[in-house]
């Protein structure tokens, strides 16, 4: 470690503080270099690693007879996994504590526990019991190490584990930890701080605290409330921290929410969960279905589709009303009371079990008009001659109904139609689509009738009376405004379910010219690395064009050019910014006032991906101009051109 030379100041220093400031350089000094580095240490650390590889335990129990050994050992059991997996054993562990005697150096004490924090509740996994041997170890020799003169003025981690041994070293150290935060009303990465603790909590110690921590705040919240905790649940920092088998803190606090939730959610706990994993009614091939929903489960998913049927439907019919708005069409204007009743009667009887949007390009400006970047739905588009049209699929469980914004027909099934529209997918429909392959599909896979009704005259009795022949009753009051209730008694009487319920039998296998693939997933582009877009371009020589296309080694000197700037905040100081960060940063350099969304798609990053790096690790180098212009700091143009 290199300070730098004591400053001059102006004003006098007394004698003592001089000479203390020149005995703590002297002192660090000595420390970096008790801290391993030199030939002596990495000769140890080749030692250990060649025995590891010969499976040679003796060379290693010889190397455990001097400090050095048992300092190089601990340090390469936390940073290379190769020996710490085929070293650590309860044998070794023990060997390494009786032949340090009296104690283990305060520096292989830190080592170790740094291990025991970083592998926690995998430690069994690599040798019975070792979790508990190192736990006894460190809360022994914890006791065994004078206290550290800066213990009072800064937190120590083996202050904190000589005052709680037994709470912090256990394997209920974690949710100890996370309760005692909670009910203190600290928040945890303070908490952290006063222990000691930051840069010992990245790994699964330090994972499993905050598990605890926000999930079990997460349960105590009442139903349907907006939090606090939901705030740093949604922080990525957060949401993206392991869980354990394979999944993330956001999967957890997800399946919290969800399963707390009824048939009916609250706004605030909807749009949490869309913050976080985004609508599921996606592609399930797509990067956010994979990484987000899948690990959730089919009932989860199912069940918050189901939530976001009721934003469908609020979709569809703000832009029904508004196209007959602008449009000046007194029909159009006079059909929407009706479209509204019957359909908000249906969600209200809880008919509705699940829907899909789909839009066309001018209903899509009018939702994004009346909503702007409130739209969190996802849906399908319309395209061709229903551009300028609305249409939503509605699975009443008994029944399913295809209905259109306007010049366009509702279309009643008796089973779920075809294999097209109410698959995600599919994430685009033409007229042929909806008008003529699904209702053929329909008829070749059941074999049951189906209705297709015009918007004209009594179009609600029709669909109703549709239903109850084939045993299907609905609450016809509350699908029709009082008008068209009394009119429909008048001319069809109260409908009378005379026969039971069609049976739909089991769908038939299509034959193949009605057979519909799903368009495959288009494999997202690699985004061009930095250095790709900025570096100078040079003739390329024979054997380059030769190899040209041929996957590459990665260049040292490439990445010795790219600039190397740190992350900012606490624990991530040491790291510098990815390689996409670096290009990101470097675009906007060399293309000063370029909109958010432009940058997204030429570096093929998602919007909402990119948002977040702009309010996270980029945040020391960019500003926001207006609702779509972030730009490159001008005291940091200079790092990136």
């Amino acid at each position: 470690m290199k300070l730098p030379t004591m400053p001059g100041f102006q004003s006098e220093w007394a004698q003592e503080v001089t000479a203390g400031w020149a005995g703590l350089i002297e002192k660090t000094k000595l420390h970096a270099q008790s801290a391993g580095g030199g030939d002596a240490f990495d000769q140890m650390c080749e030692r250990i690693r060649r025995s590891v590889r010969h499976a040679d335990y003796t060379d290693i129990y010889d190397a455990l007879e001097t400090r050095l050994g048992a300092r190089a050992l601990t340090w390469l059991w936390v940073h290379e996994r190769e020996v710490f997996r085929g070293s650590c054993r309860v044998s070794v562990v023990n060997a390494l504590v009786q032949k340090q005697q009296p104690r283990l150096t305060r520096l292989t004490f830190l080592q170790l526990l740094q291990l025991y924090f970083e592998e926690f509740d995998r430690l069994n996994a690599v040798d019975d019991h070792l979790f508990d041997v190192i736990g006894e170890i460190v809360r022994s020799q914890a006791l065994k190490i004078p206290e550290h003169k800066n213990e009072s003025v800064s937190g120590d981690p083996i202050a904190t584990i000589k005052a709680n041994p037994a709470w912090v070293i256990s394997d209920a150290g974690p949710a100890n930890l996370a309760e005692r935060v909670r009910e203190s009303g600290f928040e945890l990465e303070k908490q952290f701080s006063a222990m000691g603790m930051i840069g010992y909590d990245s790994g699964r110690y330090g994972d499993l605290c905050r598990a605890h921590y926000y999930i079990e705040a997460l349960k105590a919240v009442p139903v349907g409330h907006w939090d606090e905790v939901f705030d740093e649940l949604m922080k990525p920092s957060v949401s993206l921290a392991p869980y354990g088998e394979g999944k993330r803190i956001g999967h957890a606090a997800l399946e919290v929410i969800i399963d707390r939730a009824g048939a009916e959610v609250s706004e605030s706990w909807q749009q949490f969960v869309l913050g976080i994993a985004g609508d599921p009614r996606i592609q399930s091939g797509s990067r956010m279905y994979q990484e987000w929903w899948k690990p959730l489960g089919e009932e989860r998913i199912e069940k918050v589709r189901a939530w976001l049927s009721k934003e469908d439907l609020k979709l569809f019919l703000q832009a029904l009303e508004q196209y007959g708005i602008e449009s000046g069409k007194a029909d159009l204007k006079r059909m929407f009371p009706s479209r509204k009743r019957f359909l908000e009667g249906l969600y209200n009887q809880k008919r509705v079990r699940s829907t899909r949007l789909m839009l066309g390009n001018k209903a899509q400006d009018i939702v994004k008009r009346l909503l702007g970047d409130e739209i969190k739905t996802n849906f399908a588009r319309l395209e061709g001659t229903l551009s300028d049209k609305a249409i939503i699929f509605l699975d009443c469980g008994d029944f399913f109904l295809v209905e259109g914004s306007h010049s366009f027909k509702i279309w009643v099934y008796l089973a779920k139609p075809g294999t097209m529209v109410w698959s995600y997918e599919f994430p685009s429909f033409s007229h042929n689509d909806l008008t003529r392959t699904t209702p053929d599909q329909y008829e070749a896979m059941y074999g049951l009738p189906y209705e297709s009704v015009t918007h004209n005259g009594p179009w609600q009795s029709k669909v109703i009376n549709f239903l109850a022949e084939h045993g299907i009753d609905l609450d016809i009051e509350a699908l029709l405004t009082w008008q068209e209730y009394r009119g429909h008694l008048n001319r069809y009487g109260m409908p009378v379910i005379k026969t039971p319920k069609t049976v739909v039998p089991p769908p038939r296998k299509l034959p193949g010219y009605l057979e519909v693939r799903a368009p495959k997933m288009v494999e997202r582009k690699q985004p061009p690395r930095f250095e790709d877009l900025f570096k100078e371009k040079k003739p390329l020589s024979a054997a380059e064009r030769f190899l040209r296309g041929r996957p590459e080694a990665k260049s040292e000197k490439a990445d010795a050019a790219l600039p190397n700037i740190p992350r900012p905040h606490g624990k991530s100081e040491s790291k510098t910014l990815s390689e996409i960060e670096r290009t990101v940063l470097g675009y906007m350099v060399h293309n000063p006032g370029v909109k958010a969304r432009h940058v997204a798609a030429l570096l093929s990053i998602p919007l909402k991906d990119l948002i977040i790096m702009f309010t996270g690790p980029l945040s020391p180098f960019v500003k926001r101009e207006d609702l779509h212009t972030w730009v490159v700091k001008p005291e940091s143009i200079h790092k990136f051109k």
